[in-house]
């Protein structure tokens, strides 16, 4: 017994370090093996800024084209997106500088580029009156027509104040003309 209590302190701390060695490398091991398992062989995309309560405003000639708040968003720089959560935008008339629609949804890409937008999840789009809403779970905006479509398999609902209401697949939507059309399956009912 004596022997055993006299054991050279370093043999104790060598034999702690083997230890410690041993799990930690089975530690990493384990964790890279979840983290391949999980991955599929795919990277994921490492975003260049992360934004959290973000208000943006966006100018076409000067003057206000659009505005948007949003819960999170991430700025990937090499194709110039913004992907949105939590998203609210206003966007404006870009002759007389007025309100020409607005709208919320829970997701969105911008594209700096070329101004366009998709948004998904729920997604509402509201005339500037207030008057007339869309509401839909794919919405795709493109900025050099001033038009928002959805694709022709989407569910929409039309609400026109209290006087309207419709709903189909596919949805095309002028900002300019203040046109929209419902594709197909169109159902509703109008009140006086």
């Amino acid at each position: 017994m004596d022997g055993y209590k006299k054991a050279p302190g370093s043999l104790v701390r060598f034999i702690l370090v083997l230890y410690l060695v041993g799990h930690l490398t089975l530690f990493f091991f384990s964790c890279s093996q979840y983290i391949e398992e999980n991955t599929d062989g795919a990277q994921a995309e490492t975003p260049d800024a992360c934004f959290v309560d973000l208000t943006r405003k966006e100018y076409r000639g000067g003057k206000l084209s659009m505005q948007i708040s949003a819960r999170r968003a991430a700025w990937y720089a090499s194709d110039q997106r913004l992907e949105i959560e939590g998203l609210t935008f206003t966007t404006y008339d870009a002759d007389e500088g007025s309100v020409s629609a607005s709208g919320e949804a829970d997701r969105a890409v911008f594209y700096e580029a070329s101004g366009d937008a998709e948004f998904s999840g729920y997604v509402c789009v509201r005339s500037a009156e207030g008057d007339v809403s869309f509401e839909t779970q794919k919405l795709t905006y493109r900025r050099a027509l001033d038009v928002f479509e959805t694709p022709a398999d989407a569910d929409v609902v039309i609400k026109a104040k209290d006087r309207l209401w419709m709903a189909g697949k596919g949805l095309l939507f002028d900002v300019k003309q203040k046109y929209y059309e419902i594709l197909t399956d169109v159902s509703g009912s109008v009140y006086r």
